[in-house]
């Protein structure tokens, strides 16, 4: 599960979060991170769908075929350029019957050089998620789209996995314990790391709620999150539970 929030504003930031369990046919097969950070830049990358690229021999973990692309790009410049140097890349390496048969995709955030944040999907499925487009490719969201519809003070959330999470609770979670946290000794905190810390503790929530009572292990702790500021990127500590 991977979920990307973007606050804009005069001082914006993207929160990325994502659940490490990597599972085939509903079972678990592995814990690997899901998200990492762009060497260099305020920027981060996450992955959902395929975790495995299939070349001949051994396959090759997601993560680390995506840390590797990232070091030897890290001399691009902009976001734009990032993702079409990941879309090329990846049409070449993922054979095409993967990609007409496995959904796939990325999402790729940060803030550009006049500080303003973008949102980048590199994908090979439609916007309903289930309609494979036999390549990748690549296109902005945020600002070519989505900031002109917010309204004040509101968050844009990108999201990815198994979304009956995020539409039965992702929102409920904020309503459930709004009255607890107004009472005394209780409170989220202000600013961009208390907001990942809080994204972070929703995203914990369903997993540890899908390790209990699913039947499918395709949700799982620990869950990493970092923030993205114009200061930098804060990462939150990773705990893991049995």
């Amino acid at each position: 599960m991977l979920t990307t929030e973007i606050v804009p504003g005069a001082f914006p930031a993207i929160v990325f979060a994502a659940d490490r369990r990597i599972s085939v046919a509903g079972r678990r097969q592995a814990d690997r991170s899901k998200i990492l950070t762009l060497p260099g830049k305020r920027a981060g990358i996450g992955y959902f769908g395929l975790a495995e690229l299939p070349f001949k021999g051994p396959q090759r973990h997601m993560d680390v075929w995506l840390s590797d692309f990232l070091r030897a790009h890290s001399a691009l410049h902009t976001l734009r350029e990032t993702a079409e140097a990941l879309v090329a890349r990846l049409n070449q390496v993922v054979p095409a019957p993967h990609q007409r048969k496995h959904v796939s995709g990325f999402h790729l955030a940060g803030l550009a050089s006049d500080g303003q944040p973008e949102f980048w999907f590199v994908r090979n499925v439609k916007d309903d998620r289930s309609t494979l487009i036999g390549h990748y490719s690549a296109r902005e969201d945020f600002q070519r789209r989505d900031l002109r519809r917010l309204t004040h003070a509101a968050v844009q959330i990108y999201r990815n996995g198994d979304l009956r999470a995020h539409a039965a609770a992702w929102e409920q979670l904020d309503q459930s314990f709004q009255g607890l946290l107004t009472t005394p000794g209780f409170r989220i905190g202000k600013g961009p790391v208390a907001h990942m810390r809080w994204v972070q503790f929703k995203l914990e929530t369903i997993a540890h709620f899908y390790q209990r009572f699913s039947s499918e292990s395709i949700i799982g702790k620990p869950v990493d999150a970092f923030v993205i500021t114009s200061a930098g990127v804060k990462h939150s500590t990773s705990r893991r539970h049995k």
